[in-house]
């Protein structure tokens, strides 16, 4: 029989590789985010997108109380309504995951070097190991900073759904939906297929940190080397 243990181990490993790299793109989808966030607000309160809004920098939107208030917005979205958002989204997805798809025959089993952080760290505690504190202290750690990577990578997706599917109409378009029409034109042969090749590197960045934050399985385990757990610590 194949263990399917390790094969399931790389694919976690790769995943969260690439939220790790992920990290250097967290500032540009909290830009992204925010420009997103600022152009909804604008076609929802003031009837104009982010690009006609800011031709005239006199209209009656651009001031210091409109902008503090957008800012404890957009704040509020990417401290606590995205990730409670994303958090629910991940109990629905897991209830139909557990429900119709899991079973306890594709049940993860690492080898004896894996252990749940918790309880290796307090056993190192316990015998004082400094070296397997430090192993579980870097990989909390981790998992810290894949979270937040996530969040940011869920609100950019949620805030490009609300962009792109709900808001607009017919006299009235959002800047994703203008950068769509880009593809309808001719900027020459280069040009346009850079253009069609930047937007679906970004749709499909959009869709694949989707599927990686709403994952319902997270291995969590923290690999020590070494024989059986007492031995470990």
């Amino acid at each position: 029989m194949s263990d399917s243990g390790p094969s399931i181990s790389k694919i976690v490993a790769s995943s969260t590789s690439f939220v790790e790299k992920a990290v250097e793109f967290r500032h540009f989808m909290l830009f992204t985010s925010f420009i997103l966030l600022l152009d909804s607000c604008l076609v929802i309160f003031f009837g104009k997108n982010i690009l006609s809004s800011f031709q005239n920098l006199n209209e009656p939107e651009v001031n210091a109380a409109n902008a503090i208030i957008f800012l404890g917005v957009f704040f509020f979205g990417m401290a606590l309504f995205f990730p409670a958002l994303r958090q629910i989204s991940r109990l629905g997805v897991a209830w139909v995951y557990f429900k119709w798809f899991w079973s306890s025959a594709k049940e993860n089993n690492l080898s004896d070097g894996w252990h749940y952080p918790s309880l290796i760290k307090d056993r190192a505690l316990k015998k004082k190991d400094k070296v397997v504190l430090d192993i579980v202290e870097k990989h909390e750690e981790e998992i810290k900073i894949k979270h937040v990577n996530l969040n940011v990578g869920f609100a950019l997706v949620s805030l490009f759904a609300l962009n792109y599917l709900v808001l607009g109409a017919e006299n009235l378009i959002t800047i994703t939906q203008q950068a769509e029409l880009l593809l309808d034109k001719d900027f020459g042969f280069w040009v346009n297929r850079f253009i069609n090749a930047g937007m679906a590197v970004f749709v499909i960045f959009n869709l694949f940190m989707l599927c990686l934050s709403l994952n319902p399985i997270e291995e969590d385990k923290v690999y020590i080397p070494g024989g059986n757990d007492d031995e470990n610590v």
